[in-house]
């Protein structure tokens, strides 16, 4: 016999806008994909459901995670953002998993946010104008006048190598904001060994084996050939462990 648990329920006790009522819940059938409710995960949980977000955006079931884990936590701003991502991913696709999704996560929107999702969903709007927030991944960035929406672009716009970004920071002893920008840039770049390389430095001086362990399990499900230099700092850390 199949188990269905309820995955987003929507607890809007007067339903002013008659919605049909098999949109106020979203049921999967039950999946260990979604047991990760538990108190004890890591801090930076959420974040990692982002790079897999970003690496693989086609992979829905991930975008259902991160919706389902802001939900959970009360992350307005992060589950807005969420659904954000999913709608452009999805490009005016799955519009029923969509719809449930927005509507499920009604009680934990703004009112704001809960209309320029049903409005996007309702009229045939171009998805690449669809605005998020500072946690959205795949916005653009947009303005909006009294007459249009258009995007901004210059002519002199600069790119900056996520690898000289990761040095000065490191010049000036931010090393957190070189870890981040490092592992962001893996996600898109996994096969730039020089990204590997200066991450692992950083792994290595500052003993960080939780962020080491947590980075693995991600470039291990990006489908490429992982380097050496990764065995072996693994071997490093379990030798340090092995010593206390």
């Amino acid at each position: 016999m199949t188990i269905y648990n309820r995955l987003i329920t929507c607890n809007n006790k007067h339903n002013r806008s008659n919605e049909p009522t098999e949109f106020n819940q979203f049921l999967l059938s039950d999946s260990n994909a979604f047991t990760f409710t538990d108190n004890k995960l890591p801090d930076n949980f959420l974040k990692n459901l982002v790079f897999l977000v970003a690496g693989k955006p086609k992979r829905l079931i991930t975008h259902i995670q991160r919706i389902y884990h802001c939900y959970q936590t009360n992350s307005q701003e992060q589950l807005f953002a969420a659904l954000v991502d999913l709608l452009i991913v999805l490009n005016r696709r799955g519009k029923t998993i969509s719809r449930r999704m927005i509507v499920g996560s009604k009680s934990k929107l703004s009112g704001e946010q809960y209309k320029i999702l049903q409005e996007f969903m309702a009229e045939d709007f171009d998805v690449t104008l669809l605005t998020g927030n500072q946690y959205s991944v795949f916005t653009k960035g947009l303005i909006g006048s009294g007459n249009l929406v258009q995007q901004i672009e210059t002519s002199d716009k600069q790119t900056y190598d996520p690898l000289v970004l990761a040095h000065d920071y490191i010049e000036y002893s931010q090393l957190a904001e070189a870890k981040d920008i490092l592992e962001r840039a893996l996600i898109n770049q996994p096969q730039r060994l020089e990204l590997h390389h200066c991450l692992l430095e950083l792994y290595k001086s500052t003993r960080d084996t939780s962020g080491f362990i947590t980075m693995f399990n991600i470039i291990s499900g990006l489908d490429v050939v992982i380097p050496s230099d990764w065995g072996t700092l693994q071997a490093f850390f379990n030798e340090r462990k092995n010593e206390r």
